[in-house]
């Protein structure tokens, strides 16, 4: 144990130029003036003592700032392995939070409430419809959800069926998209592409392996559960039973609230607030 102790008291040594020795040769720090250094009895029972470095106030500050620094580092580079791995558009990682307006209080809470939930929802692989007209902020919400959860350290996997589609098709990839690597896939206007074999199969994937799905579609539910080919039946079945949570996003709402903004930032520059 005392040679341990020893071993690691050397490791951490930091001595400053203008450290001094005290009046009975101890090495102290010329900031906080606490002892660097102690004597330990070694061996153990011998009744002769060995010299050994300790930490000071101001070391233990620096390691701790150091230690944050480093922690700092490795969470930027953890962000940027999952951003190149599931969020390359960067469209999509400007969609966040804190640009969020709250012109829809509802939806911006059900938001916040799934990333703070998601673990457990995880593990029962629980998703979100967000349905409704274009231009309501259904891809808003969405990536809102995505860029915090990458935040947190989660997997996420931003896209549209149909580009995932070219990706397992093409042939030209040399690492293609594989969807059972992430935690979360959020698919970007379902319902806006021709279906084929390989969008089942990537469905059936994300499916079987219970993985949560958040999908955007101008498609209300009712309208998924009517499908025209078969399919439309084989995807809508497995997304609607993934997507138990839905969500309208009210276009009306959002227009009337950009036409209220416009009209007062208007009527600002005729000085007439």
């Amino acid at each position: 144990m005392i040679n341990e102790i020893i071993e690691k008291t050397a490791s951490i040594r930091h001595e400053h130029p203008s450290d001094y020795k005290d009046k009975d040769g101890y090495l102290v720090c010329h900031k906080c003036h606490k002892r660097k250094e102690m004597d330990i009895e070694y061996p153990k029972g011998s009744k002769k003592y060995k010299r050994v470095f300790i930490t000071c106030d101001c070391d233990k500050e620096e390691q701790l700032r150091l230690k944050q620094q480093k922690a700092k580092q490795q969470h930027e580079q953890m962000l940027q392995k999952l951003y190149a791995q599931g969020l390359t558009d960067e469209a999509y990682r400007k969609n966040t939070f804190e640009i969020d307006d709250n012109r829809n209080e509802e939806i911006t809470r059900l938001c916040k409430q799934y990333v703070k939930n998601f673990d457990k929802l995880k593990k029962e692989g629980y998703g979100i419809i967000f349905y409704g007209d274009t231009g309501g902020g259904k891809s808003f919400y969405s990536c809102c959800i995505a860029n915090a959860l990458i935040h947190k350290g989660v997997r996420v996997l931003v896209s549209r069926l149909s580009d995932l589609v070219k990706n397992r098709t093409s042939g030209k990839q040399d690492s293609p998209v594989n969807v059972k690597n992430f935690d979360l896939i959020v698919l970007d206007d379902i319902g806006a592409e021709n279906y084929t074999p390989t969008a089942y199969n990537i469905i059936d994937d994300i499916y079987r392996s219970n993985i949560p799905l958040i999908v955007t579609t101008n498609l209300a539910p009712s309208m998924m559960k009517k499908p025209k080919t078969i399919e439309q039946k084989r995807i809508y079945d497995r997304v609607i039973e993934r997507c138990c949570i839905t969500a309208k996003v009210d276009v009306r709402k959002t227009r009337l609230d950009m036409s209220r903004k416009n009209r007062e930032q208007a009527m600002a520059i005729m000085g007439l607030t």
